[in-house]
């Protein structure tokens, strides 16, 4: 008996469903955008997407031509279905360009939901079933051949006269953080056909989606356009500039390319301004195809180093990129374009040269800009006018390049607005000083002036440093509570001493010595008793100009007798001064200071403060409040500033600096 050949024979598996569309789309924005597209290939002038997370379930209508059963047997649940070879290039009633390739967008609806009931009706034909995705999943487990058949409905919704209706139910993917705004803004970027212009409406709740809701148009400060863009430069109210039309500089390497390249690349005033309310990042260069994105971002690709490229956004239209008589350019999820293909490479190549042309601008006017604004400060722009020559050059040219500085927060600028004119007048005196090294014969008045000037900027420059230590003092004093105060000052004590008293500044170059006598101070320690040791926070060495001293804090609650104090003082200076006499300190006095929250029992007996302060001095001590610790050094710095403003020439200058609120973009 002749055995028959088995003929050969392809077959697509149920399991190709799961691949291509259950698990290609992770958002709701991705697979409402399918759903929306496929609206408007149907020739629908409205789309309505209702929202029911009480019933945890999304419906999707339309108004276009529905199908009929034939269409919905042949087309719809044809996956792969492809349109545009069966039925033309363009869509039946509108004559519009159909979004639609691959025929497996519609699958993307099983990555979000369990159920999917479709009713669709075109004229008098009612088409209506419901596909469970579990369903699906169990025949694929079966390894059957037979094709799954939808659950046909027989209960057609009333006020559903015509179009399409897709109701999704059984949600995979939680509602929680999105609003109807933010879902506003994710499908208006994801389609350019939006709009009366191209007859087609989104509505999500009842709310018009519109090209405005994209977001992003006020933070724009700088734009190039590409093709007639009016709609967009009407958005951007926000620009300081003209936007730069590239059409025809773009024009040759396009023709040549047989490509038409349409849309805007812009830049905005800060980095944060990329970051939505979803957190999404819009730091990208978007590709649209046909009215819809086809590659959320193409700027990361080319791997600019560039600080402008922080500040890029864009979306550009290639129709080439799908053209019907050439393979498709789309990965299968429909999301991304095949970055391989020689038309984007022809694409990426326009767009990078553009690129460039904007990083050569990009700084340019940045940095004119921020000189502009600076001179809106009406102290500043008198303050560069007194400038002379090269100074005055390189200090508006330096005051704009901070524009180019990225910096989130408005306070950062600010403070390096400021640092940057003591640095220019530090610059100028310098000039001069080198100038008199070449006069023979030059009047002691002169000298004399410049010496002022020399002490009015070392003026100046004190003046900020205590105008930031009263910051620092009134930032930690909202901090701070009783409980937690002793832990919060004990770091920063021993690192900024005028904290104790205005006038100690840190030594230099006695590193060696504070560490040998902080080794000293730490063995101590490890003698104390439990209760000695609980009654301490902490205990440092430090050198100021020309004294040694020792802070020992002492924990808020604990109430240390005097002689005990006095005893542990005592210890801690002679064993410095015995560590000391080797060294080229050794003849520096010695302070302890113990900051405490509670005083000596002794305080409040007939010894009282004056007799415990008298006993401290004895031994080269004092004691000090944490309650009065920031109080009385805020108090000493606020009377130096009393004085210190009306000596200071620059101090107008940088209050009017601190003052300055620039304006924000619409």
């Amino acid at each position: 008996m002749t055995k028959t050949t088995r003929p050969l024979e392809m077959k697509i598996s149920l399991n190709a469903l799961e691949h291509l569309g259950m698990n290609l789309y992770s958002s709701i924005p991705a697979v409402l955008s399918e759903i929306v597209a496929n609206a408007w290939d149907g020739d629908a002038e409205n789309v309505w997407i209702t929202i029911d997370p009480a019933s945890n379930q999304i419906v999707i209508e339309d108004d276009g031509l529905g199908m009929t059963r034939d269409q919905v047997i042949d087309r719809f649940l044809m996956v792969g279905y492809k349109r545009r070879a069966d039925v033309g290039k363009l869509t039946e009633s509108k004559r519009r360009p159909p979004m639609g390739r691959k025929g497996i967008g519609k699958l993307s609806s099983f990555s979000i939901a369990q159920v999917v009931e479709v009713f669709t009706r075109r004229g008098s034909q009612k088409t209506a079933f419901r596909m469970d995705r579990e369903e699906i999943k169990r025949k694929i487990s079966k390894n059957v051949s037979e094709p799954y058949r939808p659950e046909e409905l027989t209960n057609w919704p009333s006020n559903l006269k015509g179009g399409t209706r897709i109701s999704l139910s059984k949600l995979s993917t939680g509602f929680s953080g999105m609003t109807v705004a933010g879902l506003k803004r994710r499908i208006a970027r994801r389609f350019s056909i939006i709009g009366p212009k191209q007859k087609f409406a989104v509505h999500i709740d009842g709310q018009l989606v519109t090209p405005a809701d994209r977001g992003y148009h006020g933070s724009i400060e700088y734009l190039w356009v590409y093709g007639n863009q009016s709609q967009m430069i009407s958005l951007c109210k926000g620009l300081t500039r003209v936007p730069e039309d590239r059409t025809k500089a773009i024009s040759a390497a396009t023709k040549k390319a047989g490509i038409e390249l349409s849309g805007w690349l812009g830049t905005v005033r800060s980095p944060s301004q990329l970051k939505d309310e979803e957190g999404d990042n819009l730091n990208r260069i978007a590709i649209f195809m046909r009215g819809k994105m086809a590659q959320e971002d193409i700027l990361a690709d080319f791997g600019q180093k560039e600080i402008f490229a922080d500040y890029v956004i864009g979306e550009l239209h290639c129709e080439e990129l799908d053209r019907d008589d050439k393979d498709d350019i789309a990965t299968s999820s429909r999301q991304a374009i095949k970055l391989d293909d020689p038309r984007f490479e022809i694409l990426r190549a326009t767009i990078q040269a553009e690129l460039r042309h904007i990083a050569s601008l990009w700084s340019d006017w940045r940095r004119d800009d921020g000189t502009r604004t600076a001179r809106t400060v009406p102290e500043v722009s008198q303050w560069l006018d007194g400038l002379q020559g090269n100074a005055k050059k390189k200090a508006e040219r330096w005051i704009g390049r901070l524009n180019v500085i990225r910096s989130e927060r408005e306070s950062d600028k600010k403070e390096l607005l400021k640092a940057s004119i003591l640095a220019f007048e530090s610059f100028r005196r310098k000039e001069q000083l080198e100038k008199l090294e070449d006069i023979q014969d030059q009047s002691l008045s002169d000298v004399l002036d410049l010496f002022r000037d020399i002490d009015d900027l070392e003026l100046s420059y004190y003046g900020q440093i205590v105008r930031l230590r009263v910051g620092v003092i009134t930032a930690l004093q909202e901090k701070l509570s009783v409980n937690t105060k002793e832990l919060a000052l004990r770091d920063y004590i021993f690192d900024h001493l005028w904290l104790l008293d205005p006038a100690w500044e840190r030594a230099k170059g006695s590193e060696h010595v504070e560490t040998t006598l902080n080794n000293f101070l730490k063995e101590d320690t490890k003698k104390l008793s439990k209760e000695q040791k609980n009654a301490r926070i902490d205990i440092g060495y430090r050198t100021i100009g020309g004294k040694h001293v020792i802070v020992e804090l002492k924990r808020a609650s604990i109430s240390v007798p005097i002689d005990d104090l006095t005893k542990q003082v005592r210890k801690y200076r002679d064993g410095a001064v015995k560590l000391l006499e080797k060294t080229v300190y050794k003849s520096w006095p010695i302070e302890v200071v113990c900051v405490v929250g509670r005083p000596p029992p002794e305080w409040d007996d007939a010894t009282g403060p004056a007799g415990v302060q008298k006993a401290l001095q004895a031994v080269d001590a004092r004691i000090v409040f944490y309650d009065e610790l920031l109080s009385n050094a805020q108090q000493a710095y606020a009377d130096y500033l009393t004085v210190h403003s009306k000596r200071d020439k620059l101090w107008g200058v940088f209050q009017a600096i601190d003052d300055f609120a620039p304006e924000e973009a619409n």
